[in-house]
């Protein structure tokens, strides 16, 4: 009997990407795309073997390249979201700096951090009042050392 198996191969690696469109995982897209490539190559022969083999092939190498594609692009960390890529950056005071049990917070980007409290500080902490713009000096556990910018 000869069958077309191209539909079917076809129809498979639809459905894997119709699936992967719902979930973003990135697992069901290499099987899709590999199950798409095995039917073109399927209109073209009807050997079963070099249908399995090719599929194999392609659905291995897919889903290497996707993960480092996706790793690279998606799971890249930036430098702004790690505490080192805090230091230098601008940010608006959003509460008063009071003393060093009640103190102040500033805005960077989308985070709200405390300020962090030196004695050698005090003095130009008080001064800084809400919606100034602070420079981050550096990170202290889960607190920031700032200076006001002029």
């Amino acid at each position: 009997m000869d069958y077309d198996l191209y539909w079917l191969y076809l129809i498979i690696g639809i459905s894997f990407l119709l699936v992967e469109i719902f979930s973003l995982t990135f697992y069901f897209l290499p099987i899709g795309l590999a199950a798409i490539l095995t039917g073109i190559f399927a209109i073209f022969t009807n050997n079963v073997y070099f249908h399995v083999g090719l599929f194999s092939i392609l659905g291995i190498f897919l889903f290497f390249f996707i993960s480092k594609w996706k790793k690279s692009r998606f799971l890249k960390p930036k430098g702004s979201q790690h505490i080192a890529g805090l230091v230098g950056q601008q940010g608006i005071v959003v509460e008063n700096y009071q003393s060093p049990q009640i103190s102040g917070k500033v805005k960077i980007f989308s985070d709200v951090w405390e300020i962090y409290w030196d004695i050698h500080q005090e003095k130009s902490l008080r001064q800084l009042k809400e919606g100034d713009v602070v420079k981050v000096i550096s990170v202290e556990g889960n607190k920031i050392k700032v200076e006001k910018l002029s």
